[in-house]
C-alpha cells in the first residue's frame, strides 16, 4: 500500500507497494494513503503484547481490542494487496517474468534479509525466545517455508504465491462470469482448506478469497459505492454485530471479515474526504513498520515485564504502539536518504 502517482508500478513491497517516493506532498490517491495508515496501526496495535500471553484475560481492554483487530485485519491487508496487485500489474498488462523479477525483488529480498535477523537475535539471546533454533526449524524456514523464527512473515510467503498465479487473474479478469467462478472457487477452498502448511498453503487457502476479491473490487469498482455516510453507516452497524458485540451467525468468520474490510475501506473513504493527510507521518513506510517494529515491540515488552509493574500496563502499551510506529520510519528515512541501493531494496524501500 502507500500513496499512489504517475510512477505506481515501481512496487515498493507488499504494504507499499505503490509509494511512488514515500512522499506524503506527491499525488497520490489519498483514501488509499490513508487506508493504508489506517491498517498499520491496526497491525501495531495488535502485536503489542506486554505479557505475551494472547488475550491475557488480565488486561481485558487490551484483550478485547486484540480479538477485535484479528478478527479482520490481516484479511483486510490480503484485500488491499489484491486491490494494488490489479491496479499496478493486471491493469497495465505486466509480463509474468516482470510480476517475478518486482516481486522476489521488492519482497523476497527483505523477507530473506530479516529473516536472517531474527534468527541471529534467537541465537544470541535463546532465554527470551519461545522457541529455540533447531535443524527442522532452519529447514522449514528456508526450504519448505511452513514456519520462521520472526512469525508475522507468513504474510508475505502468502502474498508471493498468490502473486505467483498472475497469469490466472489475467485470464479470468476478461470475464465477469470467469471472475465469479474463480472467487467462488476460492471461497469454497478457504471453507474447506488444505491442512498443509508447505509454502504457507493453509494460510494461502484461507486468504485466497480475499486477494481475489481486492482484484475484482478494483477491476469493478465497488469501492465507489462505500465513499458516502450512508454506507459508513451501515458498515459500521454491520462491523458492530459482528466483529464486536458478535451476535450475529458467523460459523466460519467469513462475515466478520468481510464487515472489518467493508467498514474499513468506507471509513477511509470518508475520512480521506475531510482529513486527506491522516497518518502523514508514518502511512509510506508501512512496509518498513511491519519488517522492524515488532523488534522495537518485543524490547519494551522485555522492559515491562523486567519492572514487573501491573500498574505500568497502559503506558507501556502505549509506548509500545508509538515506538512499533516511528522507530521504523526514522530508520527508513535515515536509510532512504543515506544508504546505498542494496541496503534500500534490503528494507523494501
Amino acid at each position: 500500500m502507500g500513496s499512489v502517482s504517475n510512477d505506481i508500478c515501481a512496487e515498493n513491497g507488499a504494504m507499499n507497494e505503490s509509494s511512488g517516493g514515500n512522499v506524503c506532498g506527491k499525488k497520490k490517491i489519498e483514501w488509499l494513503s490513508v487506508l493504508q495508515g489506517f491498517s498499520m496501526l491496526l497491525v501495531v496495535i495488535g502485536h503489542v503484547s506486554l505479557t505475551n500471553i494472547p488475550r491475557d484475560p488480565n488486561t481485558p481492554l487490551a484483550s478485547e481490542l486484540e480479538r477485535i483487530i484479528y478478527s479482520f485485519h490481516m484479511p483486510l491487508f490480503i484485500f488491499i494487496s489484491g486491490w494494488l496487485f490489479y491496479f499496478t500489474c493486471i491493469r497495465k498488462e505486466k509480463t509474468y517474468a516482470e510480476v517475478v523479477r518486482a516481486k522476489i525483488k521488492r519482497l523476497g529480498l527483505p523477507f530473506l534479509v530479516f529473516t536472517m535477523l531474527a534468527l541471529v537475535l534467537k541465537l544470541m539471546f535463546p532465554s527470551l525466545m519461545n522457541r529455540p533454533v533447531t535443524t527442522q526449524e532452519l529447514i522449514d524456514t528456508f526450504l519448505f517455508f511452513r514456519s520462521n523464527p520472526l512469525g508475522e512473515m507468513w504474510f508475505i510467503v502468502v502474498l508471493l504465491v498468490l502473486m505467483m498465479m498472475y497469469p490466472l487473474y489475467c485470464y479470468v479478469v476478461k470475464s465477469k462470469w470467469l471472475a465469479f467462478v474463480a472467487w467462488a472457487f476460492c471461497i469454497l477452498v478457504c471453507v474447506y482448506p488444505t491442512s498443509l502448511t508447505y509454502f504457507q498453503l493453509n494460510r494461502v487457502c484461507h486468504m485466497a478469497p480475499f486477494f481475489v476479491a481486492g482484484i475484482l473490487c478494483c477491476r469493478y469498482g465497488w469501492h465507489k459505492s462505500l465513499e458516502n455516510l450512508w454506507a459508513l453507516g451501515i458498515s459500521f452497524i454491520m462491523f458492530l454485530l459482528w466483529n464486536i458485540m458478535r451476535v450475529m451467525f458467523d460459523p466460519m468468520g467469513l462475515f466478520s471479515v468481510t464487515a472489518g474490510i467493508v467498514f474499513s475501506f468506507s471509513l477511509c473513504l470518508n475520512l480521506a474526504k475531510r482529513w486527506p493527510s491522516l497518518f502523514c507521518s508514518f502511512r509510506d513506510y508501512t512496509f518498513q513498520i511491519f519488517l522492524m517494529g515488532i523488534f522495537f515491540q518485543m524490547v519494551v515488552r522485555w522492559v515491562y515485564v523486567r519492572m514487573g509493574c501491573d500498574w505500568m500496563f497502559v503506558p507501556f502499551w502505549l509506548l509500545s504502539v508509538v515506538i512499533g510506529v516511528f522507530v521504523p520510519v526514522a530508520i527508513a528515512k535515515l536509510v532512504e536518504k543515506k544508504a546505498p541501493q542494496f541496503i534500500r531494496l534490503c528494507m523494501g524501500l
